[in-house]
């Protein structure tokens, strides 16, 4: 949808864009068409869109999946959709607490307010769609690739990579949504991968990350010592006495929760 076509849809709708939902729409046919490639949808695969909005990527998506299902919780739009597309299969309501179908795919321009919590609902599912291609705010993205001794590395970033290969796949100015949010955001891709090192059955990964990460300035000798984490454990996983949080990657932090696990 263009510019001018959105808004004189809105108005059709008598409808105004509401910040509490975060509602952004994108405009820009370009945008739209790098979702779709990097979607790279399949006729036999299932897909989810959570938020579709006003329907940009809508009618494409019913198209190329065999099965299609949104999630949207403005029931404005829910309307507009179901007038607009008779027959689709629409869960109303709020993709961080409704129970998200199991799906090959997910494509989504997820609002800001919600985008990191979605995104783990998505990440840590029992069933993880193969491939997710996101819209969110370029600060998460850059959280989400973030390698180790950099700023944005964290909890976040090794429970994401411990699931999903991510990547960016493009940096989306803000005059391409309708209205435009105050910052830039970023198309991502997310493709399931399992560990280089497998996870022992119970050991405390997440737990021990976070507890890592809850003071990142500090020594992981004192900030694990609740899980027996001691210098030569650190020094056995190639980590150095004195190591931070941030300066162990993925594996050796698998490797360490599994030296613990309980």
């Amino acid at each position: 949808m263009t510019l001018t076509e959105v808004r004189q849809l809105l108005a059709e709708l008598n409808l105004r864009p509401s910040k509490g939902l975060g509602q952004n729409f994108l405009i820009d046919q370009n945008i739209r068409d790098l979702i779709l490639h990097q979607a790279d949808l399949r006729p036999d695969e299932t897909v989810l869109e959570i938020g579709p909005g006003l329907g940009a990527l809508t009618d494409e998506l019913i198209c190329q999946a065999g099965r299609f299902i949104a999630i949207e919780k403005d029931p404005r739009l829910c309307a507009h959709l179901r007038n607009r597309l008779p027959g689709l299969e629409l869960v109303e309501g709020d993709a961080t607490k409704v129970p998200l179908p199991a799906c090959d795919k997910v494509v989504a321009n997820l609002p800001y307010s919600v985008s990191t919590a979605v995104m783990e609902r998505l990440v840590e599912a029992e069933n993880r769609p193969r491939r997710m291609v996101l819209m969110l705010q370029r600060e998460v993205a850059s959280r989400l690739v973030a390698t180790p001794r950099h700023k944005d590395y964290g909890a976040l970033t090794l429970f994401t990579q411990f699931r999903y290969h991510v990547t960016i796949a493009h940096i989306v100015s803000p005059s391409c949504f309708c209205p435009p949010p105050s910052v830039e955001s970023a198309v991502i891709v997310f493709d399931r991968r399992d560990p280089r090192v497998p996870l022992a059955p119970g050991a405390p990964f997440h737990a021990l990350v976070r507890a890592g990460f809850a003071h990142r300035r500090k020594m992981l000798r004192s900030q694990l010592l609740e899980f027996g984490v001691l210098e030569k454990l650190l020094t056995d996983v190639g980590a150095v006495p004195t190591a931070r949080a941030e300066e162990l990657n993925l594996d050796q932090w698998i490797t360490l929760a599994n030296a613990v696990r309980r």
